[in-house]
């Protein structure tokens, strides 16, 4: 239940903001419902699922995990602001720099999300926001959310999601509750506890 809300100047509570990084959670939230579905696997290969032409001399691209992606220990240094003059965001981050061994070392990264909405697209046939929709917005009456995509039409996954403040807070409450939301699991409660557990520690 809302119990206090407020907008000031010309905001308004009924237009969908802008989250930044928030929406990597979101992007998580989609992943971990391809795991309860079990189309997808923690220690899947990222290489496998994309399909891209990888060179054999890309051994740690190879070697690349989901679980790697979601918990920022790519070393990839593809970035969001490269990213801004390259149209083939997957081609450049499977051919990118990698610092140290992937699944080592927390560096933040918002590729590294991307990659996971472009996982999410390939495995369902179709976007990631229609799948969200289907399994998650929908059966929560969170509507009105749009999601910027990049040159090749993929979600962002890292940034770019807009939606209203209250239906942010019904995904959080979602988490809280464990992947129940109004007597109905809506994703496993294991997923979730993995997703809010820490992986690795952050330089200071």
């Amino acid at each position: 239940k809302v119990l206090c809300a407020a907008a000031y100047g010309g905001q308004k509570l009924e237009a969908a903001k802008y989250t930044f990084s928030a929406c990597k959670s979101v992007t998580s939230l989609a992943i971990g419902l391809l795991i309860d579905d079990g189309k997808l696997h923690l220690t899947d290969k990222i290489a496998d699922l994309l399909g891209e032409s990888i060179p054999s001399n890309r051994r740690r691209i190879r070697e690349m995990t989901v679980e790697d992606l979601l918990t920022m220990r790519s070393g990839v240094v593809f970035t969001e602001a490269e990213s801004l003059t390259e149209p083939d965001w997957v081609r450049r981050f499977v051919n990118a720099p990698i610092l140290g061994e992937p699944g080592t070392e927390f560096r933040y990264n918002s590729l590294n999300t991307y990659i996971l909405s472009v996982i999410v697209c390939r495995i369902t046939g179709g976007s990631m926001l229609d799948f969200l929709r289907q399994r998650l917005f929908d059966p929560m009456g969170i509507t009105g959310v749009l999601w910027e995509k990049c040159p090749c039409g993929y979600e962002k996954g890292g940034w770019g999601m807009h939606i209203r403040p209250e239906d942010m807070a019904k995904l959080g409450q979602l988490v809280l509750d464990g992947g129940l939301w109004q007597g109905k699991q809506l994703i496993s409660r294991e997923y979730l506890r993995a997703a809010t557990t820490a992986h690795s520690s952050p330089p200071p």
